[in-house]
């Protein structure tokens, strides 16, 4: 099991020697936060694209099936297939409380993405879960595990091994080149 906090990514890149040049720049220990691009604004309208839509009025359940692309300002994710969830008073109310994608699942926001097989998104708890096989990456760093727990409100995240090990690699950022003499 891996726990990373705001800025704590930078702190595990300190002490594992790959980011020494970093130590005296806060900007840069934020912009190590493995969790920190995830963080949106959730007031934004959610929108959904697929191939097929199925509604279950009695259920207060949407299914997109083929192709589904869904986005909120920032935040992109695509599955196979999308499970909206949504509140009392029929889909038209606009109340989604939660999506499960399922199938190659993909998520994304300006600096990080996510893949895996399964995902949650509890919209009104701004928290993501994702399962099978999940693969984070930023920029060049990695970390894979069994599953992914992402709170969108501060950006905290874990990630689980699920009885495995969690797998991490972390490149070091590029040195300033020399500047040259006049």
């Amino acid at each position: 099991m891996m726990t990373f906090a705001r800025g704590a990514a930078f702190a595990a890149l300190l002490i594992a020697g790959l980011t020494a040049g970093l130590a005296s720049d806060p900007a840069a220990a934020q912009s190590t936060s493995p969790f920190g691009g995830f963080k949106h604004d959730r007031t934004q309208p959610i929108e959904i694209a697929a191939d097929s839509l199925e509604v279950r009025e009695s259920q207060n359940i949407a299914i997109f099936k083929g192709g589904v692309v869904a986005g909120q300002g920032t935040l992109k994710l695509t599955a196979d297939e999308l499970e909206v969830h949504y509140g009392d008073g029929g889909a038209g109310t606009g109340q989604i409380r939660l999506l499960e994608a399922r199938g190659d699942v993909f998520l994304s926001n300006q600096e990080e993405t996510a893949a895996g097989d399964v995902a949650e998104y509890d919209v009104a708890a701004g928290a993501i879960r994702m399962t099978g096989g999940v693969t984070l990456t930023q920029g060049g760093n990695v970390v894979k595990g069994a599953a992914l727990s992402i709170d969108l409100n501060t950006g905290e995240g874990r990630v689980d091994g699920g009885g495995g090990r969690v797998k991490s690699v972390f490149t070091p950022a590029p040195k300033d080149p020399p500047k040259a003499a006049d």
